[in-house]
């Protein structure tokens, strides 16, 4: 891979300390990160050598979910080399801080979450809602700060419903606190606390370099796990980008006790123009910190076909779809996606689908290795393809049942599934295809553009 003007600095830059890559989607921010690890082992195992150490050299990169833990691995074991005086670790934050615990550690999550959802309910307002609220401001502030939650910025999440001081004190007195005392009781604790014991874990290792994916979706008590294990000499990489933020969190570098150095990368080396003209409207509007960047239109340099919006029955799209996407891509050298915003009856209909029509398909959802096989067509939620790409995007069936949110125009939940369609777009290099049925379609269907794609009807 060629080296670009905006990644030679960060491949450059061998230096102890905190780097931030932000970019947006398509900018090439995993690969560079991934490249700056080459550099960066390479550096401290020539290091090594020079003092003679026994110790070997430790790499640790932490992915948000399974399937990204795939496809980081596979790209990262591409970049370092084999080494007997390296370790490298690829794998998901939760999985990391459950290796740091105590095997009698009580997580228990499900059970956590149904204590939290009956205090919610007898608090007024949304239940799902209220809940998201719980887990976001316990993931954000520490438990001996917790009463910082009253008075803070609240961003990332839209302005409706409104929690003012005098709720938010409420909620801590009523749900918050009590939730707390009931997991105590009661011996069981949710993944903030697992965040929590990992940052206090006792270990007499700390790690040389450290690269943590998608870090926009963890939360501050995550990312104060990661960094309690390092020292002044560590190299830590956090790539980021907010406006692709899928999940309710939130934290701000000064929280979390880091000044780090901010590299942006702002070209766009997925998309062509037409597909980032797509997603931009998804986008337009919403909430967004520092550390996100719309896609920049002025920033794809290639340029394609529009995107097609699909018109009709689910079956149609889908016949649709196999036909004009699936039987016209070079399956030996291009990939397929069909995306989806949640399993079920339509994703069982897909891959009954795909299989009478003798695809060979691989599901990608919640996989931790990627596949080797030679299948170039795959199924997997929204969720599951955050951080992937593939050359065609198809996500069929965006109708209001599968994209449940509230009735106000800033309402979280809509903001949170604008950014989920966004991200599933941009996952695109070079062609999307999305499908709705006229009469029940989502909301999220009035956010696109005129002009900027060709309707069919199926």
């Amino acid at each position: 891979m060629q080296l670009t003007p905006e990644q030679l600095p960060l491949l450059n830059d061998n230096q102890p300390g905190v780097m931030v890559i932000r970019g947006a989607a398509g900018s090439g921010k995993t690969t560079t990160a991934l490249m700056r690890l080459r550099q960066l082992c390479s550096t401290r195992l020539t290091r090594r050598a020079r003092m003679g150490s026994d110790r070997p050299v430790r790499v640790l990169v932490l992915t948000f979910n399974r399937t990204l833990e795939g496809y980081v691995r596979a790209l990262a074991e591409e970049q370092v080399a084999e080494d007997e005086h390296l370790e490298l670790s690829v794998t998901t934050i939760s999985k990391w801080a459950k290796s740091l615990v105590s095997e009698a550690f009580p997580l228990n999550p499900d059970a956590a979450a149904v204590v939290l959802r009956s205090l919610c309910a007898a608090f007024p307002g949304d239940t799902d809602f209220l809940c998201d609220e719980v887990n976001y401001l316990l993931g954000r502030f520490r438990d001996d700060d917790i009463d910082s939650y009253v008075g803070s910025r609240r961003d990332g999440r839209g302005a409706s419903p409104r929690m003012d001081d005098a709720t938010r004190v409420r909620l801590l007195d009523e749900v918050v606190r009590p939730y707390q005392s009931a997991k105590h009781a009661n011996n069981m604790a949710d993944w903030n606390d697992l965040a929590v014991a990992a940052a206090t874990a006792a270990t007499d290792e700390v790690w040389d370099v450290i690269v943590v994916d998608e870090t926009q979706d963890f939360s501050a008590n995550e990312l104060r796990a990661v960094l309690a294990h390092i020292d002044e000499d560590t190299s830590v990489t956090f790539i980021i980008d907010a406006a692709q933020q899928i999940y309710k969190k939130g934290f701000t570098w000064k929280e979390i006790g880091v000044e780090p150095v901010v590299r942006p990368l702002k070209a766009n080396y997925r998309n062509t123009q037409e597909i980032a003209a797509f997603a931009r409207p998804l986008m337009a509007g919403l909430p967004l910190s520092a550390d996100g960047a719309l896609p920049d239109l002025s920033a794809a340099t290639r340029s394609g076909s529009k995107p097609v919006v699909l018109k009709g029955r689910y079956n149609g799209q889908v016949r649709w779809a196999l036909r004009n996407v699936v039987d016209n891509a070079d399956l030996a050298t291009e990939s397929v996606a069909f995306l989806q915003f949640r399993q079920g009856a339509w994703s069982d209909t897909l891959k009954t689908a795909l299989s009478g029509a003798g695809v060979e398909w691989v599901d990608l959802t919640r996989q931790s290795v990627w596949p080797g096989g030679d299948e170039s067509v795959a199924v997997c939620t929204l969720h599951s393809a955050k951080g992937l790409e593939f050359d065609h995007v198809v996500i069929l069936g965006i109708n209001g049942q599968v994209t449940p949110h509230g009735t106000d125009e800033d309402d979280t939940d809509l903001d949170s599934l604008r950014r989920l369609l966004a991200m599933g777009v941009g996952r695109a290099r070079k062609t999307v295809t999305i499908g709705y049925k006229p009469g029940e379609a989502s909301k999220l269907i009035s956010y696109l553009a005129a002009g900027t794609f060709r309707p069919v009807t199926v």
